[in-house]
């Protein structure tokens, strides 16, 4: 019961002043594996007290099990898992340097949560996630597309909302905001895409180096509005080449479980846009199939999009684009918006069938 009481006055806090139909949303940012230093922390608080921080809130923390040591200076305590840092009044919480808006939790697995305002969450995802020098219509697309895609995957790890890197979305609080992100996510405020009233997966990528992919030939599942859309002329400039030698391949292949002695040969087998769905190693008559999403992680290539070339010594990856492919093409958007496309026009663009609608 304390606890659903403590829970109650965070989410008062942080809806003060705000419209209170602005979801609030947990971000993971990352697990305590070692002593961290906070700032401007205004009180401290678990499931059996409250404890107010003097000074200028600055306190270093560890764990040990399931409890908190905190030591302000001379003055040492332990606390309960999970627990709350609000932030003093007018001010910002830190953590060894980076400043967040909303509060901070330490949960009982260990790990850091940022608690926050939707909106408040999106500035900081922007600039991590696309150039703040792209037009305004571009980065309002942007915004829009990342409002959709936090909504849609809330809930999407255990313990919180969302991560704060690539897996989820990058987030990067309050030190990587822009000025003009922040406009564009507040122009936008409580805009989403939906399909038939209903929200859609609104993935994006950097470049599509010219056609973006169907969601099927990426992840398996069909979606309407996840449709192959030829790109702007631009982005067929977004090349990129991956020098291989015979070694460096067999070495790559050991992390897929395949070991190699002998000379083999490799075919790609792609879908309808060129991208690489299997990497096929064969010799003589035995076959390894390799996804292409793998081999790409495998040898750090920037997108599935590519074709090989020999010489006597090196294999070269010779690709385009940068990214999965699917969804909103954020360079492809930047262009679309210097010839005058505004955001919902760039979105239609990119996303099949779809609507922009206010959600809150």
């Amino acid at each position: 019961m304390k606890y659903l009481i403590i829970f109650s006055i965070i989410f008062l806090l942080l809806s003060h002043s705000l419209s209170q139909e602005i979801p609030i949303i947990r971000v993971g940012l990352f697990k305590i594996d070692k002593e961290i230093n906070f700032t401007n922390v205004g009180e401290i608080l678990n499931s059996y007290i409250n404890v107010e921080v003097d000074g200028k809130g600055n306190l270093s923390l560890r764990l040990e099990e399931k409890s908190a040591i905190i030591n302000f200076g001379k003055d040492l305590i332990i606390l309960t898992l999970p627990i709350f840092l609000n932030p003093q009044k007018d001010k910002l919480i830190s953590v060894n340097s980076m400043t967040y808006k909303g509060i901070l939790e330490i949960s009982e697995n260990g790990w850091i949560i940022n608690t926050l305002n939707l909106e408040d969450y999106l500035m900081g995802v922007l600039p991590g996630e696309i150039s703040h020098s792209y037009p305004l219509e571009a980065l309002k697309a942007q915004a829009v597309s990342a409002r959709t895609y936090a909504l849609i995957n809330f809930g999407r790890h255990k313990f919180f909302d969302l991560c704060s890197n690539v897996h989820c979305q990058v987030y990067k609080g309050v030190n990587f905001e822009r000025e003009r992100t922040n406009i564009a996510v507040k122009e936008t405020m409580g805009e989403v895409i939906t399909y038939n009233g209903q929200l859609i997966k609104a993935y994006y990528h950097s470049s599509s180096g010219g056609i973006t992919e169907n969601s099927e030939d990426v992840w398996g599942e069909y979606c309407p509005y996840l449709r192959s859309v030829r790109d702007v002329e631009e982005v067929n400039n977004d090349v990129w080449t991956v020098p291989l030698s015979l070694e460096e391949i067999k070495m790559g292949l050991n992390k897929a479980n395949i070991y190699l002695e002998e000379i083999f040969s490799i075919e790609l087998e792609k879908s309808s846009t060129g991208r690489v769905k299997n990497v096929i190693i064969r010799i003589n008559d035995e076959k390894w199939t390799i996804k292409g999403t793998l081999w790409r992680e495998i040898f750090n290539l920037r997108s599935t999009l590519f074709d090989i070339k020999y010489d006597n010594t090196r294999i070269y990856l010779l690709g385009k684009g940068m990214g999965h492919g699917v969804g909103l093409s954020q360079r492809g958007a930047k262009f679309l918006a210097e010839r005058g496309y505004n955001y919902r026009e760039i979105i239609k663009f990119y996303y099949k069938g779809v609507e922009t609608q206010k959600w809150y």
